[in-house]
């Protein structure tokens, strides 16, 4: 018996089976390997320490949105200072490559978007003067233009969730496994309430001490905005859905960790001013208090089109 696949073989036809276009394979291909090769070739700069050099892997104009330097405070809460000039980001790498040497990074996780880079590692460093190499897992957010340089990075050093927040102490998770399906069903929580537009669902699935540094869309400054605390934030989403009707949020990227939670997540909106159809991306990790809430929220996000 002669089946449709023999006979296509034979006459020389290619067989479909996953027909996606292939120019839009290839385009996000090449979106893809743009901003692992920016990302990258920061990173080796890294290493190599110099300065002048460092800044020229930096898109050639702001605003930048910069959090390299993430402070956990006695009380455990957590601080994430914004840099988003030039000037700043050059004073924050003179201080922290002062003081360090960076001799290399192994990405265990990479998700290479459209339009940033993000990975978990495990970092290599030294103290200036000293001989001690230093292991630190950490992740990294490389948001991206179309042009040359990387257009922000924004860190965070694994801390265990029992040492963040000052809130009551819930009962762990009883494996890493288990922690880290308790913080997926916390982000599904936090998406289906941006979905219904419910501040007070997106603040419950927060810590009371809760901090973000994030894209502000409500000003559309092109910046990072910090938010602190659960009344910022519930101000923040009332002006953000006064601004916009919400029509969905789709999950495109997930990677979930027992101490993070990353994704990528497109929203679909209608502007109520004059009711023109709006959507961008937004990329970010959460990080989780020992409330099993999150405690922290990082990420950026594509010009609103």
């Amino acid at each position: 018996m002669t089946t449709t696949l023999d006979s296509n073989l034979d006459q020389g036809k290619s067989v479909r089976v996953i027909d996606t276009d292939p120019i839009v394979l290839r385009r996000y291909a090449e979106c893809a390997l743009h901003s692992a090769n920016e990302a990258w070739i920061h990173m080796a700069a890294e290493e190599v320490g110099d300065i002048p050099k460092l800044m020229t892997t930096l898109r050639a104009e702001g605003p930048y949105g910069y959090t390299i330097q993430p402070q956990v405070l006695p009380d455990g809460t957590v601080s994430m200072p914004i840099c988003t000039t030039y000037q700043e980001i050059e004073a924050a790498y003179h201080l922290v490559r002062g003081a360090s040497d960076m001799l290399g990074a192994s990405a265990v996780i990479e998700i290479r978007g459209a339009w940033y880079n993000f990975h978990e590692v495990m970092a290599r460093g030294r103290r200036k003067g000293q001989n001690q190499i230093n292991e630190n897992n950490l992740i990294g957010l490389f948001p991206v233009s179309s042009d040359k340089g990387i257009t922000g990075e924004l860190v965070w050093v694994r801390i265990p969730r029992e040492q963040l927040g000052k809130s009551h102490q819930a009962e762990a998770p009883v494996s890493d496994l288990k922690a880290r399906v308790q913080l997926l069903g916390l982000h599904d929580r936090y998406i289906e309430a941006l979905n219904r537009s419910d501040i007070e669902g997106v603040l419950d699935t927060m810590n009371d001490d809760v901090q973000a540094t994030v894209r502000d869309y409500v000003h559309d400054t092109g910046a990072l905005v910090s938010l602190e605390g659960k009344e910022a934030h519930r101000d923040y989403y009332r002006a953000l859905f006064d601004k916009y009707e919400v029509e969905k949020v789709d999950l495109l990227q997930r990677a979930v960790q027992e101490w993070y939670a990353f994704s990528e997540l497109r929203f679909e909106l209608r502007r109520r001013s004059d009711g023109a159809p709006v959507a961008f991306h937004i990329a970010d990790y959460f990080i989780p208090a020992s409330d099993n809430r999150f405690i922290m929220r990082v990420g950026h996000g594509t010009d609103p089109a």
